[in-house]
C-alpha cells in the first residue's frame, strides 16, 4: 500500500468580530434577519482538507468591559462559533493581540465556548498551563494514527503579560530556552508533526526581521518544529523553506472588515495548504509540498481567486519574489495555485 498523505490548511487572520458579527442573526448587539457565510467560494478547499488550522483573531464574548487603552477591541457572539464549525475548523490559534480585547473575563468566555464547540485551541486558557500545552490533532493513516501537535504564541501585546493564561514570548535566549524546554519535553514525545502557530512582527513590512527569522530557524533546528504558521502582518509575505522544514512568516488576513491598505492588499491572501506524507517506516510524517490558493475579502467574505484575475498573479508574484529573498523558489500552476517543493 502506498503511504498516505494529508492536507493541511493554514490560514492567517479570521475576524469574524464587529461589522461582520451584525450580519449574524446573534450578534453583540440588536439582532437583524441577516445571514452571510464568510467562507464564501472557499468552503469546499476547507471540506476537503484533513485538518484546517486558523488563527481566531477576536474574543469570542458578550462580556462588556473593553481592555483599557487600546485601539480597536473585537468581539463575535459565542452563537457564531457555529460559523467555524460549517467551515470544519478544526484548530484556532488564541495567542494574538484580541483574544483578551475584553479582559480576562472575555478570553475565558472564549475559551469555554471553543472547548464547547469542540475546537482544539493553544496560545492561551483558563489557566497557564492550557495556555502553553501543544494542542493535539489526529491524523488516521494506513499505517497507524498519528498526532499533530500544535504549540501557539505571540510577541505582543507587552501588557498582555500580566495575564498568566496567555502564551506571550519575546525574542531573548531565556524565552528560547522555555520554548525548547516545553515543545521536546514530555508532553510531545507521541507528535508525528509538530506545528508552530505564531502571531509575531508588526503589520505591514514586507520581510521578517533579523529576530523573527532567528527565532523561527531556532524552534525547526532545536526545538524539532516541522511548520511554522506566522500570521499578524495584515498581508501576505514569503515562505521560506529550511532544512527541509516550512516557514510561512505570514499569512495575511483570511476575512475580516478592515480598511484596504492599497500599498500592501490586505484583502488578498490564500489558503496555505500543506501536504505531509507517512514516512516508509510509519513512525513519522513528512512534508512534501505547499501549495497556496490566492484568496481575496469581499463585503465581509473570503473568495478563491481564478488564476486569470489579477489579484491572483498579484498574490502569486509578491509571494514568489518575497520567498526568492529568503531563498525559496515558489513556482506557478496552470490553476493558480502557488505550488513550493519541500521534500
Amino acid at each position: 500500500m502506498a503511504d498516505q498523505a494529508f492536507t493541511l490548511n493554514f490560514l492567517g487572520d479570521v475576524m469574524l468580530g464587529r461589522l461582520i458579527d451584525q450580519l449574524f442573526v446573534h450578534h453583540v448587539h440588536e439582532p437583524e434577519e441577516a445571514r452571510i457565510s464568510p467562507w464564501g467560494n472557499t468552503l469546499p478547499l476547507l471540506h476537503e482538507a484533513d485538518l484546517n488550522l486558523i488563527n481566531l483573531e477576536t474574543a469570542v464574548t458578550t462580556h462588556p468591559t473593553k481592555w483599557p487603552n487600546k485601539v480597536f477591541n473585537y468581539r463575535m457572539h459565542p452563537a457564531n462559533i457555529a460559523t467555524l464549525q460549517a467551515a470544519r475548523i478544526h484548530y484556532a490559534t488564541l495567542a494574538n493581540n484580541h483574544t483578551l480585547d475584553f479582559c480576562e473575563p472575555g478570553l475565558w468566555e472564549t475559551v469555554r465556548t471553543v472547548k464547547k464547540a469542540g475546537l482544539a485551541f493553544a496560545g492561551a486558557g483558563e489557566t497557564s498551563e492550557e495556555a502553553t500545552r501543544p494542542a493535539v490533532l489526529m491524523l488516521s493513516g494506513s499505517k497507524r494514527e498519528y498526532e499533530v501537535h500544535v504549540f501557539a504564541a505571540a510577541d505582543h501585546p507587552s501588557d498582555w503579560a500580566e495575564v498568566d493564561s496567555f502564551h506571550l514570548i519575546d525574542y531573548t535566549k531565556r524565552t528560547k530556552e522555555r520554548l525548547k524546554a516545553l515543545i521536546t519535553g514530555p508532553v510531545s514525545a507521541k507528535a508525528a508533526l509538530k506545528v508552530f502557530s505564531v502571531h509575531w512582527g508588526p503589520n505591514y513590512a514586507w520581510q521578517p526581521d533579523s529576530r523573527i527569522q532567528d527565532l523561527a530557524h531556532f524552534l525547526i533546528d532545536e526545538c524539532g518544529i516541522d511548520i511554522v504558521h506566522g500570521h499578524s502582518s495584515h498581508h501576505v509575505q514569503g515562505v521560506e523553506k529550511y532544512n527541509s522544514k516550512l516557514i510561512i512568516y505570514g499569512c495575511g488576513d483570511f476575512v475580516d472588515d478592515y480598511a484596504l491598505v492599497a500599498d500592501y492588499r490586505n484583502d488578498l491572501s490564500g489558503i496555505w495548504r500543506v501536504i505531509v506524507h507517512e514516512t516508509a517506516d510509519g513512525e513519522s510524517l513528512k512534508l512534501r509540498r505547499l501549495e497556496v490558493f490566492p484568496t481575496k475579502i469581499e463585503s465581509f467574505a473570503a473568495r478563491k481567486l481564478q488564476a486569470s484575475e489579477p489579484d491572483a498573479q498579484w498574490v502569486l508574484e509578491k509571494v514568489r519574489s518575497l520567498s526568492a529573498e529568503l531563498a525559496t523558489t515558489v513556482k506557478s500552476a496552470a490553476d493558480g495555485r502557488i505550488v513550493c517543493d519541500l521534500t
